[in-house]
């Protein structure tokens, strides 16, 4: 006869067992960037072209959009010119990207959150503006503190 606690707990290695594998480790696969009001695809081909706009200005070719970065005045990221820190802008550890509503059908805004650091520590709050052919009109970062500061 069967001990019906040993069933149970295989039974329960059996069903947690698939479980446990099918879901990534953080060192197998990078995580996808979460996204609102737009596909994950759309958020890839967004994050493309920013990465093709960083390379160009990195190669000394021309860009034609508005460039802008900040932060709080006590943080030493003021004293990085905007050029330096969107060259800088670890685009693949971006944490999520969202479609601004608007009103304006000429430019469409974007909202792109890039954690440098991971996790609770200081992030890029990135505004994206393209305009109606789909080229980037603006870039605007803002080096902060996660919510709730």
């Amino acid at each position: 006869m069967t001990n019906p606690r040993s069933v149970l707990l295989a039974a329960t290695a059996l069903l947690l067992a698939p479980t446990a594998v099918a879901q990534p480790t953080p060192a197998s696969a990078p995580a996808q960037p979460q996204t609102r009001g737009l596909t994950a695809e759309e958020a890839a081909a967004l994050i493309a072209k920013i990465a093709e706009a960083q390379a160009r200005l990195k190669n000394d070719e021309k860009a034609y959009f508005e460039l802008l970065s900040g932060a709080p005045a006590s943080y030493p990221m003021t004293r990085t010119a905007p050029r330096d820190a969107f060259l800088r802008l670890p685009l693949a550890k971006t944490f999520s990207v969202e479609r601004k509503a608007t009103d304006n059908k000429l430019w469409q805004p974007y909202r792109i959150i890039v954690l440098p650091d991971g996790p609770g520590k200081l992030l890029w709050d990135v505004e994206v503006v393209l305009g109606i052919d789909g080229q980037i009109e603006r870039i605007a970062m803002l080096y902060r503190s996660p919510a709730p500061f």
